[in-house]
């Protein structure tokens, strides 16, 4: 992929970052000789974020794979929008598999196969506390809306223990076995823990894989789906995230723009129409992603 700007922009500072038109970003081609992996922390992440990218991908035979790290069976709001008025753990298993479906059904009308798709089962609202305490098997997470222990609601993808070893250990064997050269991931400052937490995880298996095979490190191309406000009961950040990439200004612009035309931005709006259990939830960001003609990225130096 040719990554160099096709014309010199002058770079933002943090506080103007929200007031980025898309024109301010560089326009992106995709090379069809690049092998994609998608990272997205809840089903419908990866379309909301990058739903041209994977039509286009598609329609260029580009490799591809989509990596849903959790379920995003937590959301209470989800679950009383679909007559869960007694909001037991089965219920929330329950909207595990509905969102899991979404997912499916929309990436479908993209063009890719269940086989592109890979659910990683980890605990909704709970990344950032694998990352902050609960490393290894002795201190598990447990899930507080499914009472899962394990990605037992894993799809496509071996059942773990809800731990940061066990997140890592995912990461590497994706990382080897796909050997991605492009990987498309959420920014490691987006206000929702979940986003900014599993950046932090990408980063740093990036760096161990780089470390380990001395393969080149894929382009990492960040999405930032939070902007301002902290969304509902996320739970707390990250710590450390600071020593796995440069943090500079340029760091939060976005860089690269991918211009959706008008038959990709209807592909897009298509597969966004599989969600329904998102419309209250997350309403106000599929309005906005809605309206859009372009999907803007920002290019992450990792630390070596």
């Amino acid at each position: 992929m040719d990554i160099q700007p096709e014309q010199h922009t002058s770079v933002p500072t943090a506080f103007e970052y929200s007031k980025i038109p898309a024109a301010s970003a560089s326009a992106w081609k995709i090379d069809p000789c690049e092998r994609i992996m998608i990272i997205a922390p809840h089903p419908d992440d990866e379309v909301l974020a990058a739903g041209g990218v994977i039509a286009t991908a598609v329609g260029s035979s580009n490799p591809i794979r989509i990596i849903i790290a959790t379920n995003g069976d937590a959301s209470y709001a989800t679950a009383l929008s679909h007559g869960s008025h007694i909001l037991t753990r089965k219920n929330f298993q329950r909207q595990a598999v509905m969102r899991q479906q979404e997912s499916l059904n929309a990436l479908a009308s993209l063009g890719l196969t269940a086989q592109h798709i890979h659910f990683w089962g980890f605990p909704d609202r709970g990344v950032a506390a694998l990352w902050n305490t609960h490393w290894d098997e002795d201190h598990p997470y447990c899930s507080s809306t499914t009472g899962h222990q394990s990605s037992i609601q894993a799809l496509n993808s071996t059942v773990m223990t809800y731990t940061d070893e066990s997140l890592n250990r995912l990461f590497q064997y994706e990382l080897v076995e796909f050997s991605p050269t492009l990987l498309i991931m959420p920014h490691p400052l987006d206000q929702h823990s979940d986003h900014n937490s599993l950046a932090g995880f990408t980063l740093r298996a990036v760096k161990s894989y780089h470390e380990q095979t001395q393969l080149s490190t894929p382009i990492l191309l960040a999405y930032w789906m939070w902007h301002k406000d902290k969304p509902w009961l996320t739970g707390p950040r990250p710590h450390n995230l600071a020593s796995f990439y440069l943090q500079t200004d340029s760091a939060i612009v976005p860089d690269l723009c991918l211009t959706l035309s008008p038959a990709l931005r209807d592909q897009k709006l298509r597969a966004l129409q599989c969600y329904p259990s998102q419309k209250i939830s997350a309403g106000k960001i599929f309005r906005e992603v809605s309206k859009d003609t372009h999907e803007n990225f920002t290019i992450l130096q990792p630390v070596h």
